[in-house]
């Protein structure tokens, strides 16, 4: 796998500096000219150890570069005469370029993007730059729907075919909703992914870096027998694809798992379907089950033609099997939760447990402590949906301003603590009494809530201990086989 990496003005303060040092894990650095105004072009090339794709983005396509061909054809002669491994001309901006810079194809992308949005007519634009010589055609869309990335992606099926290495359309898209594509298309097209210089400096939104696309993606040369995803409105910082692909990785599964954000709830129906008749399904790749997050996990049970008992009676399921007839619906929020506890050598048996929130996560959460015999009671900002979401699903509720009992457990359910400084679900005085906290929040940081715990020595499970009991779970239901735990939690640890 060839890595383009792309330096910008926040990648590092002294570009000659960074340009000398690119990540160690680089093939070819991307040098935007556009991002970096009077910058002496053949001192920069020459300070790279590495190849350097010469880039002069134009404000048209996402760049603060010019959009004059003239202009653009004395930055870009320049890029050639300093000795530029390759060069990006976009194609409809530089088409004298292609045939007047004197480079053979080898040495030239020629790319387009919309930083707007999908167009209807994405196949002949990749027609007219399949015409191209180069060695590589870019399409980029930015993509604000599920409908949009499976266009992106749709691209690959009819334009790259053969060996991996012969083929030449890099395609993805921009943004929330593209993200799933940055992951495939390197599986999908040539063996070529752009990547951010790091976390803090992507070259464009959604842009991940090598080491977050490699941890979902490295056990793969060439598209995924079986795609799975975790699907919910904005699942950009999920930790799933990285923990899956571990599971994957080691029982040796040629399977991913993407990011598959969902804006429109509308869309769903095109994703919660039997095996063959997705969305996904449509453009070469096949969908076996789906993780799901907020807020689609009602949707979810109700997508469902079956049921594990758990999600008929929390009416909520956060894992979808697409069987090719049947799609089948389990809550695994219930084995995290329960999972976490045990794990950590709290038997939730006999303790009063409060579970803070009504949505999704929290049915899963109570009716799982509810089975392993807690005595369970919801509290919600709101009483009265406290009260009947408790009698729908069968366990007690408490008011808001009623103090949790000294020696309960204490759950999370709700997206208080994602914040930094955000008021917390539970005082400082019900922590302190506690037996045990969970939150099934999990960020780049230690939550408020879980360093109240530390600080008082009551036991604690994070978001991340959650996530991984209930993915454990989640992948015992996708392969029926025994998930390799240490390596998932291993994954889940790593910075």
């Amino acid at each position: 796998m060839d890595w383009i990496v792309t330096l910008t003005p926040g990648a590092a303060a002294d570009p000659m500096a960074a340009l000398a040092s690119p990540p160690t894990e680089a093939s070819i650095v991307e040098l935007r000219l556009d991002l970096f105004p009077g910058i002496d072009v053949a001192a920069a090339v020459g300070a790279c150890p590495l190849p350097v794709l010469a880039t002069v983005r134009s404000v048209a396509e996402g760049g603060e570069g010019s959009d004059d061909p003239a202009a653009r054809a004395e930055i870009i002669g320049a890029a050639r005469n300093a000795g530029a491994a390759l060069i990006d001309l976009e194609l409809e901006r530089d088409a004298a370029l292609i045939h007047n810079l004197g480079l053979p194809p080898e040495q030239i992308i020629v790319s387009w993007h919309d930083p707007e949005g999908t167009p209807e007519d994405l196949g002949k634009i990749a027609e007219r730059l399949m015409e191209s010589p180069a060695r590589w055609v870019k399409l980029v869309p930015t993509a604000h729907s599920v409908h949009d990335l499976v266009a992106a992606l749709d691209l690959h099926r009819r334009f790259n075919d053969g060996p991996r290495i012969r083929r030449r359309l890099l395609a993805f898209a921009m943004g929330v909703s593209g993200l799933a594509s940055r992951y495939l298309a390197p599986l999908l097209g040539p063996p070529v992914g752009y990547a951010a210089w790091s976390e803090a400096a992507p070259a464009a939104p959604g842009q991940l870096t090598i080491a977050r696309t490699e941890a979902v993606i490295s056990h793969l040369d060439g598209p995924p027998q079986r795609l799975y995803g975790v699907v919910g409105a904005d699942v950009t910082s999920s930790l799933s694809p990285a923990l899956h692909a571990a599971a994957y990785r080691e029982l040796g599964l040629p399977y991913l798992m993407a990011p598959v954000s969902v804006a429109d709830p509308e869309e769903l129906g095109d994703l919660f379907a039997p095996r063959g008749s997705t969305c996904f399904d449509r453009v070469g790749l096949a969908p076996w089950g789906w993780a799901v997050t907020t807020p689609y996990k009602a949707q979810a049970a109700a997508a469902a033609d079956r049921h594990a008992p758990r999600v008929l009676r929390a009416a909520a399921a956060n894992t979808l099997i697409l069987g090719p007839e049947f799609v089948t619906a389990e809550n695994t929020d219930a084995d995290g939760v329960v999972g976490s506890l045990v794990g950590l050598g709290v038997d939730p048996q006999g303790h009063e447990a409060v579970v803070r929130g009504t949505g999704g996560a929290a049915r899963g959460a109570a009716v799982g402590l509810d089975l392993a015999g807690a005595d369970v009671v919801l509290r919600s900002r709101s009483d009265e949906r406290a009260k009947s979401t408790a009698e729908e699903i069968g366990v007690g509720w408490r008011r808001i301003d009623e103090v949790a009992p000294e020696g309960a457990i204490l759950v999370n359910a709700t997206p208080l603590g994602r914040a930094p400084d955000e008021e917390g679900p539970f005082s400082e005085e019900e922590v302190a009494a506690a037996t045990a906290v969970v939150d099934m929040v999990y960020a780049g940081r230690e939550t408020t809530l879980a360093q109240m715990a530390r600080r008082h020595g009551v036991t604690i499970a994070d978001g991340r201990e959650v996530l991984l009991h209930q993915g454990i779970a989640q992948v015992a239901a996708f392969t029926q086989k025994v998930p390799p735990k240490k390596a998932m939690r291993a994954a889940l640890h790593r910075k």
